[in-house]
């Protein structure tokens, strides 16, 4: 009788982790939709960077509270723990890739063409401490999303990375339509996200992505407005 007891307890326990991965799934779900529903948002406005920012924390902070205490993952689980040499190496190696795929991917004429129709954002207008709190908030919160609870959600699920590496790539670029509309122009974001899910399957430490994600917008929200000002444009 006592192990009719324990067996039927361990399906309950497996089945309640399941219910609360759902629940983060979900999450995650709504996240990613939610900006194709916002009218009149940019990111030239330091009030809707705000807003955007403080959405983003208190997502992960759900994902965190699920993740660690109801389904009470260790830490590793979501591949956070202290990169090696290898980890940054990679990471490197990846950055390296992608910054010259990103090139030639914007020297493609429809490309060319659709990444010019983007709205101007006078991102250099904006204080530099609300651009560094944009990426800041960007490459930890959205690699601690899609690619350290996402991917392994799914992969603890299906058994298979790559499924958690395809469903990361598509709920990584939605949210970006806001922004570049659904044009050849997401593709410049839908790269990035690629190369983000290839290092975290490679090296499965969720801190180099961070850092490779901080390098990428810290060009593109921090250096190049920081130039564009320097020369009065």
């Amino acid at each position: 009788m006592g192990h009719s007891a324990t067996s039927d307890r361990q399906p309950v326990g497996k089945i309640s982790v399941r219910l609360w991965s759902v629940l983060g799934l979900a999450v995650i779900l709504v996240y990613a939709l939610a900006p194709l529903t916002q009218r009149n948002v940019s990111l030239g406005r330091a009030h809707d960077d705000f807003v955007a920012m403080s959405r983003d924390w208190i997502v992960v902070l759900l994902l965190a509270i699920l993740g660690f205490g109801f389904q009470r993952r260790d830490p590793g689980f979501f591949g956070l723990r202290m990169p090696g040499w290898l980890d940054v190496l990679t990471m490197f190696a990846c950055f390296a890739v992608t910054s010259v795929l990103v090139v030639g991917l914007t020297e493609i004429p429809p490309v060319h063409r659709a990444l010019l129709a983007v709205p101007n954002q006078r991102l250099a207008a904006i204080p530099f401490d609300v651009r560094l709190g944009l990426v800041l908030t960007a490459g930890i919160c959205e690699e601690s999303i899609f690619r350290g609870y996402l991917i392994e959600q799914i992969r603890d699920w299906t058994g298979s990375v790559s499924a958690g590496g395809l469903v990361s790539l598509i709920l990584f670029s939605l949210p970006h339509a806001w922004f570049y509309g659904f044009s050849l122009a997401l593709l410049v974001p839908a790269l990035l996200g690629g190369s983000l899910i290839v290092l975290y399957v490679l090296r499965r430490n969720l801190p180099v992505c961070i850092l490779m994600h901080v390098m990428v917008d810290g060009y593109s929200l921090l250096l190049v407005p920081a130039v564009l000002r320097a020369h009065g444009s």
